[in-house]
């Protein structure tokens, strides 16, 4: 049965095809593509993947999704290989799996040129969206070229690992949103030293949630929209999730090389593997439900959040109600609105679109989600999948000093929120082998957090950019001033000349 995606906000459940889901990015009803059904796999399947490489995996789980109809087997294998090339990642496994004990696993998922796992999705889309662009101007003359407008926000990874996606495409303008003064200097200066004239770097005065909002705002415009060409980087574009589904399969299949190499196809304790996923907006965790969904054996998914602990509440008890935004330092992961968390309710409403609707009209009111509309056996149904831990900057310290002192390995504060819950699981969980997400390079976080003989030492990626020359544009929290700005430069043909921002060298 071919793929086709809905939305989850649509009454009349329209199908779309995935091109339209890759270019439109959220939908006009404000709701988000998921597919049309979860497709299964046998072990069959599992068996014949199991020793493919990344690319070739990639190949046949993203088939499973993307008809041959819409990107023919040969296309979509050469945009599997460019997005997946030596050129771009550091490692021959893209996600490499390390070894830290005999029940006890790390996935580096950062050897990618922005050293943080947005680079693995983030190549994909990129690529996606060039190749769509090119078949339709294929056929059009010069003056009627189609161009894309690409937004989104960023609490530290999404907009560098963006931008080197999509830096110098053709017909593709790139305005990457991030709070000011609350990302790393390091994660700001991976973007701002890019001065290719397609990429716009715009801090704004607030949280990362005021920009999320911001760009959520510019999607319900749909005179904006549609003159712009709007599209979406954020992982409110399913392309990101597809791609982050796929790493989950090779990580199964790498730790099952060492552990006998004998494929389970069941998700009790005695033979699955339970993933381990900091998290903040849920994307990389829902990629992780897909793949169980799909058939891999999982356990289960520990979800880790910072004190933004909005995810770990309801994981546990159902409580989702928002709350202000604290900083720490795990910034990428300072969320109280997981905007992935849709695709989950709907999932959990049994893809019931009205009392989606009611939910996240509650949601955005900042009021608790009424679980009455929800299944009875919810509870159950959740923690058949997921479980979760919060962790405190004080024992993101701690798991720093731990790793460190222990296994000789430097983590980043978003891979120590995920390693402390390993930490905090009692000796009969641990038999259950657990895969660790390190999301990033420890180096994009030089500050208190390690010691002076410490400090992680900069990968060949990042060297440099504190002289390098850097262009940012600084804006209110406004969404109307936000709007204008990005209307008058994608519009406008002498790229940046808007002068509400500065070009230094510092």
């Amino acid at each position: 049965k071919q793929m086709k995606y809905l939305s989850t906000r649509d009454e009349t459940k329209k199908l779309k095809t995935f091109e339209e889901v890759v270019m439109e990015g959220l939908s006009s009803d404000d709701g988000l593509y998921v597919p049309m059904y979860i497709p299964k796999i046998t072990k069959e399947n599992l068996e014949s993947w199991k020793t493919l490489s990344y690319q070739d995996l990639a190949f046949e789980i993203m088939s499973i999704y993307i008809p041959s109809s819409e990107i023919p087997s040969n296309e979509l294998k050469r945009i599997i290989s460019k997005s997946y090339s030596s050129n771009t990642f550091s490692d021959l496994h893209i996600t490499p799996l390390l070894r830290m004990n005999a029940e006890h696993y790390i996935l580096e998922q950062f050897h990618g040129p922005t050293c943080a796992f947005k680079d693995v999705a983030l190549q994909f889309l990129g690529n996606l969206f060039e190749y769509f662009l090119s078949i339709k101007n294929s056929a059009k003359n010069q003056s009627k070229k189609s161009f894309m407008t690409i937004i989104g926000a960023t609490s530290g990874d999404t907009g560098s690992a963006a931008i080197y996606g999509l830096k110098g495409k053709e017909n593709i303008k790139l305005f990457i949103l991030h709070p000011k003064g609350r990302i790393s200097l390091i994660q700001e200066s991976q973007m701002t030293s890019i001065l290719d004239k397609n990429v716009y770097n715009i801090a704004v005065s607030g949280t990362f949630d005021n920009c999320q909002d911001i760009i959520k705002k510019c999607f319900e415009d749909q005179e904006m929209k549609k003159e712009l060409h709007l599209g979406a980087i954020n992982s409110i574009n399913w392309a990101r999730i597809l791609a982050q589904i796929v790493y989950y399969f090779y990580s199964y299949f790498r730790w099952n090389e060492r552990n006998s190499d004998k494929l389970f196809m069941d998700c009790n304790k005695n033979k699955a593997i339970r993933f381990i996923v900091p998290s903040g907006n849920f994307g990389n965790a829902l990629a992780g439900f897909y793949a169980k969904k799909m058939g891999l054996p999982i356990y289960k998914i520990l979800v880790s959040t910072n004190e933004n602990d909005i995810l770990c509440r309801f994981l546990n008890s159902l409580d989702y109600s928002p709350q202000p935004v604290i900083q720490t330092l795990a910034p990428a992961m300072d969320i109280q609105k997981a905007s992935n968390f849709e695709r989950y309710l709907f999932y959990l409403l049994n893809n019931n679109v009205n009392k989606l609707k009611k939910c996240m009209n509650l949601i955005n009111s900042g009021v608790k989600i009424d679980m009455s509309d929800f299944p009875n056996n919810i509870e159950s149904i959740v923690k058949d999948d997921f479980c979760s831990f919060r962790v405190s900057d004080e024992e993101i310290k701690e798991t720093i000093n731990y790793y460190k002192q222990k296994y000789n390995y430097n983590i980043c504060p978003h891979t120590a929120v995920g390693l402390f819950s390993y930490l905090k699981l009692d000796e009969n969980e641990k038999k259950i082998q657990s895969i660790c997400f390190a999301t990033a390079h420890p180096a994009k976080f030089q500050n208190n957090l390690y010691s002076n003989t410490n400090i992680p030492s900069l990968p060949s990626q990042l060297v440099g950019l504190e002289n390098a020359e850097k262009r940012l544009y600084v804006l209110e929290n406004d969404v109307s001033s936000i709007k204008n700005f990005i209307k008058l430069n994608s519009l406008e043909t002498n790229n940046h000349f808007f002068k509400k921002g500065f070009t230094s060298k510092v």
